[in-house]
């Protein structure tokens, strides 16, 4: 393993990473007076996290926000990805750490996370609407 519990990556493997769900929650909201909440627009945020698919120690977690805009229901990303992955360029040099999280956050942007993230939530919180 290296120094610091990083995984260094070469950052030419980033399109053959396969990550599979690990875990999803949900954040608990701010408690606000009724009156304050009532009619408000709202959104339901939480967390996820992804693990390796072929075994390999590397974890990309990320918190996203679920939103319904004009009937649709869309998931988004929010903020940066917190991993234990580190990319290192060709010559294996560490590329800068948050250059490194902005790859990766566009890795998490490309992948089909919103459906594996609410099935899981499904689960984990019994929701009624998840059919």
């Amino acid at each position: 393993m290296p120094p610091h519990g990083l995984v260094r990556l070469p950052i030419q493997a980033l399109p053959t990473l396969r990550l599979q769900h690990l875990l999803s929650g949900i954040h608990e909201e701010s408690s606000q007076p009724a009156a304050q909440a009532c009619g408000r627009p709202t959104s339901i945020t939480g967390y996820t996290e992804w693990t390796a698919a072929a075994g390999s120690p590397v974890t990309l977690g990320w918190d996203w926000e679920m939103q319904c805009e004009l009937g649709q229901v869309l998931w988004r990303r929010v903020g940066l990805p917190f991993t234990n992955v580190l990319l290192v360029d060709r010559a294996r040099q560490d590329i800068a750490w948050q250059q490194s999280l902005r790859r990766l956050a566009d890795l998490v942007d490309a992948m089909a996370w919103a459906e594996s993230t609410r099935a899981a939530l499904c689960t984990r919180y019994a929701w009624s609407g998840c059919r």
